[in-house]
């Protein structure tokens, strides 16, 4: 790998660890003002569209590699795995539209992709080290 990818890669990291920040604060704002009336819960724009893509990142297609292997499914075209719920919660009579339940399952999801973001990170940290020959035990 050159300089370059490294750097980039480490951007990369950077922004999305940043952009995760920034979203649990928004999603714990939501959480705090749960009981204010009138209150609508924020959100940021996706990740992918920071980075200009207007079109979530497609499904890489499945490939048996042996004749044994059990071929997979892949999820019907324009069909979002991880799509949004819609109408599945009412607004509160004080017009406050904060579903918890919902704002803890970002939150929740938000931390393990921070996490997974922090490690990559540290990993890829470790194998310039080890590269250079400086890596520590």
């Amino acid at each position: 790998m050159s300089l370059a990818v490294h750097s980039s890669l480490f951007a990369l990291l950077s922004r999305r660890a940043a952009w995760l920040g920034s979203r649990h604060g928004v999603l714990a704002q939501n959480i705090a003002n749960a009981d204010t009336p009138g209150y609508r819960p924020l959100d940021l724009v996706p990740f992918e569209q920071t980075l200009g893509r207007s079109e979530p990142v497609p499904f890489p297609g499945l490939s048996r590699t042996n004749a044994r292997h059990l071929s997979g499914r892949a999820p019907a075209p324009g069909v979002d795995p991880a799509a949004k719920r819609t109408g599945a919660y009412e607004i509160a009579p004080s017009g406050n539209a904060v579903v918890l339940e919902e704002q803890v399952e970002k939150l929740a999801r938000t931390q393990l992709d921070h996490q997974l973001a922090t490690s990559l990170y540290g990993r890829h940290i470790a194998l310039l080290k080890t590269a250079l020959g400086t890596a520590t035990g």
